[in-house]
């Protein structure tokens, strides 16, 4: 029934009093003294003449399941769970005074709000889910709509058919994961690739791209009850971060595409504004990654292969975090 006692000075020393009370009998034990700090619950016994006082039992809030009073007999009755997993019952008979009143209260004021703290930080951890994994798929998406472009370059329908089949799909999971609705330009896209119609197609992906740049744009619809979660100076990742990951996914997916055509001006005036949204980001996502960041500093000689080694980590970044690996 006993926890072990290992708590340093200096952790004693950062915990708050909240509630203590003596003349408390511990079944099984016998009498001594109850403390309730902000962190725990502890039952000193009371020593003798050659035995000094031994704390006989040491339960952190965090772990206690329930804490419930039987007023016939004012006995506070324990439900919590040891290190190994196993689920004990503490009773601890109280005496019937002011005081016994007020360390139930004060017990149950402090496992109440740790709980709402815990469900907080629960929430938080989803909608961080959530984030990265938005991150991840409009980057995906980003990567399909240029390798269609490619493709309608040399005019390869096979391969233009598998990119759609892959834009489809992941417009599918933003509509059901992420509540982004694309589906009209990408049904529009569809009709567009069947038609077999190049220009018809590209025109399509733009205005794919432009869609999906204009949902990020939204403020989120926050239909998943994460209103206390999502404000922008909220630990971890915000929306805006997921607009920076597809500006620059958008612009960096078709700096090839760009060179493929010989539109060595548009290559060359996209590299500033991928410098600046890799500044942002180096910032932004790299800080809030629970695997660590990614190098965004750049060779001014060696500007491009800068470039796609940042982009390379921030894939990896991305996809790590939302859990595709």
């Amino acid at each position: 029934m006993n926890a072990e006692n290992n708590v340093t000075a200096d952790e004693v020393e950062e915990e708050e009093l909240l509630a203590q009370l003596k003349n408390v009998k511990l079944e099984g034990i016998g009498k001594g003294k109850l403390i309730l700090t902000d962190k725990r619950i502890e039952f000193e016994h009371r020593g003798g003449f050659l035995f000094p006082p031994k704390v006989e039992l040491s339960v952190e809030l965090t772990d206690i399941v329930t804490a419930r009073l039987n007023d016939t007999s004012n006995t506070l009755v324990l439900d919590w769970m040891e290190g190994n997993g196993e689920q004990i019952i503490s009773k601890l008979i109280l005496p019937e005074t002011d005081s016994a009143s007020h360390l139930h209260r004060s017990l149950n004021k402090k496992l109440k709000s740790l709980r709402q703290a815990a469900e907080l930080h629960e929430r938080r951890a989803c909608y961080q889910a959530f984030l990265w994994g938005t991150g991840y798929l409009v980057w995906m998406l980003a990567e399909h709509l240029a390798q269609m472009m490619h493709q309608l370059t040399e005019e390869d329908w096979d391969t233009v058919d598998s990119s759609l089949a892959k834009v489809e799909e992941a417009s599918k999971t933003l509509l059901t994961e992420c509540s982004l609705d694309i589906n009209n330009p990408v049904g529009a896209l569809s009709d567009a690739v069947s038609s077999r119609e190049s220009m018809l197609v590209f025109r399509c992906v733009i205005d794919t791209y432009r869609s999906i740049g204009a949902a990020l744009s939204d403020d989120l619809t926050l239909d998943k009850g994460w209103e206390d979660v999502a404000s922008e100076d909220s630990p971890g990742l915000s929306w805006c971060d997921i607009r920076y990951i597809f500006l620059f996914a958008g612009r960096y997916k078709l700096l090839s595409w760009w060179l493929q055509l010989g539109e060595d001006r548009k290559f060359e005036d996209s590299l500033p504004r991928l410098l600046d949204l890799l500044s942002i980001l180096a910032y932004r996502v790299s800080r809030q990654s629970r695997f660590g960041g990614f190098n965004a500093d750049v060779d001014s000689s060696q500007t491009m292969d800068s470039i796609d080694s940042a982009a390379k980590n921030l894939e990896t970044l991305l996809k790590v975090n939302a859990g595709m690996v």
